[in-house]
């Protein structure tokens, strides 16, 4: 896992993650500002991770309930919830092992400490550094695990999406009669093959960097690249797969399902009103001929009597030209895949973009990747909120939770009233026995 590592050796390999700097001169450059835009980055990580865990965690208690049967749709629901839920963690883990790295690197021993270093034995500075060393080499690992965990979390997220976009077309546009392509028992396989495969698309990102570390006092100096020297990772992995399997693929395949359904909707109203149409003719001419057969053929029926006709062959009409019913969670799932479609469109642009902005622009391709994160988690966070508007079950599930909650608070208050109340008897009963005495 670590080598030695001096100027001119660049010869290590893609798979080493911490390497050790011999050098005495070994130190972490000193950056003159930060950019505040990285401070408000980790600020948001900060505060969007915990938000999206508790949300994300609510979410899953409501699917729990009994009142969601064990459709297609639920089981896809709760694990998005619950992918979710581990995105926020991982979100909020990274950003505060980030921000602590970043605060104790910002000074260096022999700035504070250069007093005491010099009445420190040799064995003292030694096992100083050695714990330093260690600390050093936990962070670091904890921040590339964190970090890593959080982009499979968002990769497998992003597929289960469309999973769920997948799954209204299927409800939606497959022929009556023939059964579906995600009953609930394939549903957790899916699941299962989204997760290891995402996993292991993101597990070369590991290798990107490494992790220099000073010897002398076993602090952390700087980042060496790794695979990212290789102009073939650069192009082949991060530039093509990593877009189609992060934010390409994802925001293509949901847009194109949606498209689809909206279409077939439109076109199914259309031929339904046309039917219907055509119905009214038709049992209007076959009423104007049963009254021609009776006699009544030169009296021409009047507006009154064509419209009575209507009103009362309206319901049989309804009933030979049925539209198809859209799939339980109809809403839900459209308001989930629009909201996707419009957060996740910045990352999209963010991928293309990115080749000539990193060259070209630093700073703007910088600002836009910030700006697409951002939007990525604010979509994982408001999806509760999604849920809440669009879906009438959702709404009530989670007031019946918050009056169940509020009586029980009101009751354990009520008894803690009571308990007390009862221990003020007692005392005011054992007073007024000493005073009888």
């Amino acid at each position: 896992m670590n080598s030695t590592f001096n100027a001119e050796d660049d010869s290590e390999s893609y798979f080493t993650l911490f390497v050790v700097n011999n050098s005495l001169n070994c130190r972490r450059p000193v950056f003159a500002e930060e950019i505040p835009l990285l401070n408000f980055y980790r600020a948001a990580g900060l505060l969007l991770g915990p938000v999206n865990a508790i949300l994300n965690g609510i979410c899953i208690h409501i699917f729990r309930n009994a009142a969601w049967k064990k459709t297609a749709m639920s089981r896809i629901l709760k694990d998005l919830s619950v992918i979710e839920l581990c995105m926020g963690i991982s979100l909020f883990l990274h950003a505060l092992i980030f921000q602590q790295n970043s605060t104790s690197n910002t000074t260096s021993p022999d700035q504070n400490n250069s007093d005491q270093q010099s009445l420190l034995t040799q064995a003292e500075k030694d096992e100083e550094a050695r714990n330093t060393f260690i600390k050093s080499i936990a962070a670091s690992l904890l921040m590339v695990v964190f970090s890593r965990c959080l982009l499979a979390f968002q990769v497998t997220r992003n597929w289960l999406v469309v999973l769920l976009a997948a799954y209204r077309y299927d409800k939606t546009c497959r022929p009556i009669g023939t059964g579906t392509a995600l009953p609930p028992k394939r549903i957790r396989i899916i699941l299962i093959i989204v997760i290891s495969l995402s996993f292991l698309v993101v597990l070369p990102r590991v290798f990107e960097t490494a992790f220099v570390l000073c010897r002398h006092d076993g602090r952390f100096a700087e980042e060496k690249p790794l695979l990212l020297k290789s102009s073939v990772y650069q192009i082949a992995y991060l530039g093509v797969v990593m877009f189609i399997v992060q934010s390409g693929g994802p925001v293509i395949c949901v847009c194109v399902l949606s498209a689809f359904v909206i279409r077939l909707i439109a076109k199914r109203r259309k031929i339904h009103r046309l039917n219907e149409q055509k119905s009214a003719r038709h049992i209007l001419t076959q009423q104007q001929n049963k009254q021609s057969k009776r006699g009544s053929g030169q009296d021409s029926q009047t507006p009154e009597t064509r419209s009575s006709l209507i009103e009362n062959n309206g319901p049989a009409m309804k009933q030979v030209f049925r539209e198809r019913p859209p799939p339980s969670g109809d809403k839900l799932i459209f308001a989930v895949c629009i909201t996707f479609s419009i957060l996740e469109t910045p990352a999209f642009f963010s991928k293309i973009l990115n080749p000539y902005l990193e060259v070209r622009n630093p700073l703007a391709d910088l600002v836009l990747s910030v700006i697409a994160n951002l939007l990525i988690y604010l979509d994982s966070t408001m999806n509760a909120f999604v849920y809440m508007a669009s879906n009438p079950t959702f709404r009530k599930v989670a007031s019946d939770e918050l009056l169940r909650y509020k009586r029980r608070v009101s009751g354990r208050r009520a008894n803690t009233n009571l308990e007390n109340s009862d221990q003020a008897c007692a005392r005011n009963n054992e007073t007024m026995a000493v005073i009888v005495e």
